[in-house]
């Protein structure tokens, strides 16, 4: 029988060891049940930016076979963070080879009290440089034109930014590798 690991409430940075940063390492199939607590955790507009889906439920929306890639299919990272001796998910990060090889297409979300602490240039500077080191020339990403957030947060990191084929309300974020 499988149990459902409890859901705590994410830790808050100060909440952390004391001298601790986040650990940033690609995701293990073993780390499934913490990254779906950590999506479970994660505030209804965080989970609509990221998902499309404010009640978004990863066991709901089969996302274990999106988020374990093999190597020439992408790449899934994760940020944690030791809390009282267990390793707590408070980012994740990842991008999907599309047709042609040479471009991928990004998603990353921060848990809510994570965020505006580093943790997201982090995981975006390690997706960038393994999207570069495999060859790779263009990392995308789709963002919806109200999570303005997000895109001060890629136009900060270089990415140039147009709307999308669909109209304004969806903007494509675009970084030369």
């Amino acid at each position: 029988m499988v149990t459902e690991p409890t859901i705590m409430p994410l830790p808050s940075p100060l909440g952390a060891d004391v001298g601790s940063s986040p650990v940033i390492r690609p995701l293990a199939e073993s780390d499934l049940p913490n990254l779906f607590a950590f999506i479970r955790g994660l505030s209804f507009a965080t989970r609509y930016f990221r998902f499309g889906h404010g009640d978004y439920d990863p066991e709901q929306h089969g996302a274990r076979q999106g988020c374990l890639l093999a190597p020439e299919q992408g790449l899934h990272l994760i940020a944690l963070v030791d809390t009282d001796g267990c390793e707590v998910v408070v980012g994740s990060a990842r991008y999907v080879i599309q047709p042609g090889k040479t471009s991928c297409e990004f998603a990353i979300v921060v848990a809510d009290s994570w965020k505006h602490h580093g943790i997201g240039h982090r995981l975006m500077d390690a997706l960038s440089n393994r999207a570069r080191a495999q060859g790779l020339r263009t990392l995308f990403g789709r963002i919806l034109e109200s999570n303005q957030e997000m895109i001060e947060f890629v136009r900060s990191y270089g990415f140039e930014i147009s709307d999308g084929p669909e109209g304004p309300w969806q903007k494509i974020a675009v970084l030369n590798l």
